[in-house]
């Protein structure tokens, strides 16, 4: 993992769309703070496609798409995807039928008993309502953040009671597919923008921070972590290419100024 300063120069020029979690990598205690808003709006000014990647739940997904203004939005860690046709009309792409998603919502309800009768600390998380494929617990939002080796018990009880399990920087999600992050993009890449997943390796970077940005990391070449990464390096199979010299928005808005500078010296 490199600093962001030696991203080459090269690679910046090529890019031509940006892939970003949400949770401490664009937000900053919890807020969208005007750097990174405008940071986001010199990106639609230089036509830089822009897809929000986050953990959080599809329903949190329509009011980015709307008024961040993200080109599409993948929720839930791979589970669901949206997007404007040409004609601006809502699209949604969702990880199984209406049936299936039911069951499985059914089964993790009953399973989020189970996990907080082994874990009584560890409280489902406040947007868990919002929710249509996976079950999600706080680690660290609205409490002081779990030591790394308590989440890993709690994401191996998740596996052991038969479930898939990865954790954010705030929550640890359950669900019963192996949706991702990365599997999920290269989709909407491919079908919706006409990105081939060979041509979006070289031209789109991904931005995240923490242990659900694994598939990400590992998949993109201009993969970068904003600074408050550290604590989760552990966890990655793969670290990003990259690491921003300061944390969470404000690393993101580093990101940004890297691409745009580039491309002015291009001109």
């Amino acid at each position: 993992m490199m600093p962001l300063s030696e991203w080459p120069m090269q690679a910046r020029r090529a890019i031509r769309g940006v892939l970003t979690d949400i949770d401490d990598t664009l937000t900053t205690g919890g807020e969208l703070t005007p750097d990174v808003l405008t940071a986001l709006a010199r990106l639609r000014a230089a036509r830089v496609r822009l897809i929000a990647v986050t953990g959080r739940p599809t329903y949190w997904a329509l009011p980015l798409l709307r008024l961040c203004r993200f080109d599409a939005v993948i929720a839930e860690n791979g589970a669901s995807a949206f997007w404007l046709d040409g004609e601006g009309r809502q699209q949604s792409l969702f990880y199984a039928d209406i049936s299936t998603r039911r069951e499985h919502r059914r089964r993790l309800d009953a399973f989020a008993l189970t996990l907080q009768a082994r874990f009584p600390q560890v409280p489902v998380a406040d947007d868990a309502p919002q929710r249509v494929a996976d079950l999600a617990f706080d680690i660290g939002e609205n409490m002081p953040r779990l030591a790394s080796d308590q989440v890993d018990e709690i994401t191996s009880f998740m596996r052991a009671h038969g479930f898939f399990a990865t954790a954010s920087s705030i929550h640890a999600h359950a669900s019963l597919a192996a949706f991702s992050k990365q599997a999920m993009s290269a989709r909407i890449l491919d079908e919706v923008f006409g990105t081939d997943d060979a041509s979006a390796r070289q031209q789109f970077v991904f931005v995240g921070d923490s242990g659900n940005d694994a598939s990400m990391f590992a998949h993109y070449p201009n993969a970068i972590g904003v600074a408050n990464i550290a604590p989760f390096l552990g966890g990655l199979p793969v670290p990003p290419a990259y690491v921003t010299r300061l944390a969470c928005g404000a690393g993101f808005v580093e990101v940004v100024n890297a691409i745009l500078e580039a491309r002015d010296e291009e001109k």
